[in-house]
């Protein structure tokens, strides 16, 4: 994300007394990154690896998610904590693509989850974790290429799926009410300004803004955090070493294989 400042001096309009007005303009370069402040998970693993994507592919609600995910990073919480690494990981890996491929994995995950909530049965969902898990590890993959090949990533196609709308219809509210209604005090209020966003990305014209919406969701799921929980250090390893510009593919391989095993220690 390329940051600008305005700074607004003055202004007048129609009801004010004349005044004089300006606006500086400061290089993106002149901006500084957000600190590392040295804490396994922090607002500096989120927004640094968001520098290496195009800002002008970034849909505006996308931009406002990704601060809610720095709060969430900030936030002393270790469940918190995890929600934003793990939906961290799901955002960039739609938003990295040249070209958005399908949501089918998170459209699967959701729709899974929010049937298990209503009903009970949860036959159809360690097998939904399992491929949106996947689908995560393909995300630190092509995170991983915004280092070491950008330009791979630039003219790339996202993943694509053979479910119905690409994964861009799936049961919104109903997984979001049973994801809010199961958060714990501390985390309400950013998971409700969550929510808020991934509506009006889930219900945007675009399929940028769509995906972001699906991946953040379905990462948004209790069984995801408790995955992310189990491989915290890794895939926060892997994030710094994004943010820091440092050869990402040995800490990716231990992300993935941090996945791996998590997944398989999930309770239903």
């Amino acid at each position: 994300m390329l940051p600008f400042v305005l700074v607004l001096l003055a202004a007048q309009s129609a009801f004010a007394a004349p005044s004089n007005a300006a606006v500086t303009f400061y290089n993106t370069n002149e901006v500084g990154s957000v600190p590392d402040n040295g804490g396994l998970v922090n607002s500096y693993i989120v927004s640094g690896p968001v520098d290496y994507l195009d800002g002008g592919s970034i849909p505006l609600y996308a931009q406002m998610l990704l601060q809610i995910l720095n709060d969430l990073a900030n936030s002393p919480n270790p469940v918190s904590k995890a929600t934003a690494v793990i939906q961290t990981i799901a955002a960039l890996g739609e938003l990295s693509h040249g070209t958005s491929g399908d949501s089918c994995e998170a459209a699967g995950l959701i729709n899974a989850y929010a049937y298990s909530a209503k009903s009970g049965n949860k036959s159809g969902l360690r097998q939904a974790i399992a491929n949106f898990v996947a689908r995560l590890s393909n995300n630190i993959d092509t995170i991983a290429q915004l280092i070491v090949n950008p330009n791979a990533v630039r003219y790339s196609v996202g993943p694509r799926g053979s479910c119905i709308g690409g994964g861009r219809t799936y049961q919104f509210e109903e997984s979001w009410d049973a994801i809010l209604s199961s958060a714990a005090p501390a985390q309400s209020a950013l998971l409700n300004e969550e929510y808020c966003v991934a509506r009006r990305l889930y219900n945007a014209f675009n399929i940028r803004s769509n995906n972001v919406a699906a991946g953040v969701s379905a990462a948004a799921i209790p069984q995801v955090i408790k995955v992310a929980q189990y491989a915290l250090q890794p895939l926060a390893q892997f994030l710094r070493a994004v943010a820091s510009g440092e050869n990402p593919l040995q800490p990716a391989a231990a992300a993935k294989a941090g996945l791996n095993q998590a997944v398989n220690k999930i309770k239903l």
